[in-house]
């Protein structure tokens, strides 16, 4: 290593250790990739705070390219404190609930994928909220890191405090970091590919497509059987506005156009009609039975009741109401929504459904922000207001 780049890596690494410092109390964890930012981060804050050495945490998922975990293996002899979670609920399972297929307009894959496995983690560590953690994460030079992220941010999908020590580093300057300040193997997966992303993963390049598809046929077929069902086995693709040239399966799952799909209204199906009641109250007549679970209703307890097919508030303002509806209709049981209440819910791994306990009705919430069933749900089913 060049004097210049030791100096700026002796910088970085007293940063580091002083924002270890500041964070004591916290829950701290590197998010590990396997790829080579996220190592070059860790060998550095392993530097900085010596026998410390704090938990990375990398989420294996059935998307994940299986020879990850062997390389964490050989990381894991060279000292790294690596700890390998599950999500909630794996790619598949999430597709046969329901879930859209990934596109460039807010994806959830990381936040489904890896983040359910660090919030779980979290809550294990007994915080009331992931605003007590804190996030270190690999994320070296580029136009769109600097555009788009600062070496202190708040990782909003997780509500989650970020910090990206790295922005100002290169990718040759990491790589000479890695081999010549550390000594560290690089994973075996760059022998094939720049970037250490999914196996199917909706930004792969043709390099990535070849090598996912001779290695891992199985997968790739059921990653693109759902979104061929998904578009064109429904019927979809014709009631796009898309011009013909963009709505051949050619273009939309060889050429990976379907990440630039615009939600139609044709993806959404009344779930629920609503009246309003003499009393001023609101009754919701919910079209299938299995759709109701009163555990989504537990925010505004004693302010509403069942009867039969219908649900009926009072005292509860409107957009409340709705809001409760909604997210129990398009439920996908994902578990997700433990990010905005750690105290009272939780994600049962047996049932794999959501559990909700103990609710104090502080109102957190009742929104849909954090909810992937009405955010995400191909099929949505939306509220109607009788005539």
């Amino acid at each position: 290593m060049n004097k210049l780049l030791t100096a700026k890596v002796q910088t970085a690494i007293r940063s580091l250790r002083e924002t270890w410092r500041k964070l004591e109390g916290k829950k701290r964890f590197v998010a590990f990739s396997t790829g080579k930012d996220s190592l070059a981060l860790t060998a550095m804050l392993y530097e900085a705070v010596g026998p410390d050495r704090p938990t990375c945490l990398y989420a294996h998922h059935e998307l994940e390219f299986p020879s990850n975990l062997a390389y964490l293996d050989e990381l894991k002899d060279s000292g790294f404190a690596i700890e390998v979670r599950k999500p909630f609920l794996e790619y598949f399972e999430l597709m046969e609930r329901g879930i859209g297929f990934l596109t460039l307009k807010d994806p959830w894959c990381v936040p489904m994928l890896v983040g359910t496995a660090l919030l779980e983690w979290l809550q294990h560590q007994g915080v009331r909220s992931p605003r007590e953690g804190a996030m270190f994460r690999g994320m070296s030079k580029s136009e769109v890191s600097h555009k788009l992220h600062t070496p202190l941010e708040l990782y909003g999908k997780l509500q989650l405090p970020c910090f990206n020590p790295l922005l100002d580093f290169t990718k040759k300057e990491i790589l000479e970091i890695i081999r010549h300040r550390y000594g560290l193997p690089l994973n075996p997966i760059y022998d094939h590919m720049d970037r250490t992303y999914c196996i199917c993963c909706y930004t792969a390049d043709r390099r990535r497509q070849a090598y996912s598809g001779i290695r891992f046929p199985e997968v790739c077929k059921r990653y693109y059987g759902y979104i061929d069902q998904m578009l064109f086995q429904s019927g979809l693709i014709e009631k796009s506005r898309l011009p013909a040239e963009y709505r051949t399966p050619q273009e939309k799952l060889d050429r990976h156009g379907f990440v630039y799909w615009r939600r139609t209204r044709a993806q959404d199906s009344v779930g629920a009609m609503k009246r309003r009641l003499p009393s001023g109250g609101l009754a919701y007549h919910i079209r299938n039975p299995q759709w109701i679970a009163t555990k989504h209703l537990a925010p505004v307890g004693g302010n509403w009741t069942r009867k039969g097919n219908e649900i009926r508030f009072w005292d509860v303002p409107e957009r409340q109401a709705d809001a409760l509806i909604k997210r129990m209709i398009n439920c996908l049981e994902c578990g997700f929504c433990v990010v905005e209440c750690f105290p009272c819910r939780r994600f049962d791994r047996k049932t794999k459904t959501l559990r909700i306990d103990g609710c104090v009705q502080c109102g957190k919430c009742l929104r849909l922000t954090f909810c992937m069933g009405w955010r995400h749900r191909f099929w949505r089913r939306v509220l109607r207001e009788e005539p």
